[in-house]
């Protein structure tokens, strides 16, 4: 179980998930210290896709908050 603080690491995936704002992401070893997001698109196809195209087929999706709410990790 990950310790409830927020960490620098999660900040940093908090900053990152902000590029990608009302997309879906493709998370790579999510809920890991190595999570990272691998690709991102308009649909969940197009993450799958570009995630696919830079060799990650094991990942998570999840859509991306818009800008108007708020995402604690």
């Amino acid at each position: 179980m990950r310790d409830q603080e927020i960490d620098e690491q999660d900040l940093a995936f908090v900053r990152e998930l902000g590029k990608h704002v009302n997309k879906w992401v493709a998370i790579l070893n999510y809920g890991t210290a190595t999570e990272a997001i691998v690709a991102s698109g308009e649909t969940i196809s197009e993450a799958r896709q570009a995630a696919e195209l830079k060799g990650f087929t094991d990942v998570i999706f999840f859509k991306s908050p818009s800008g108007e709410r708020s995402f604690v990790p």
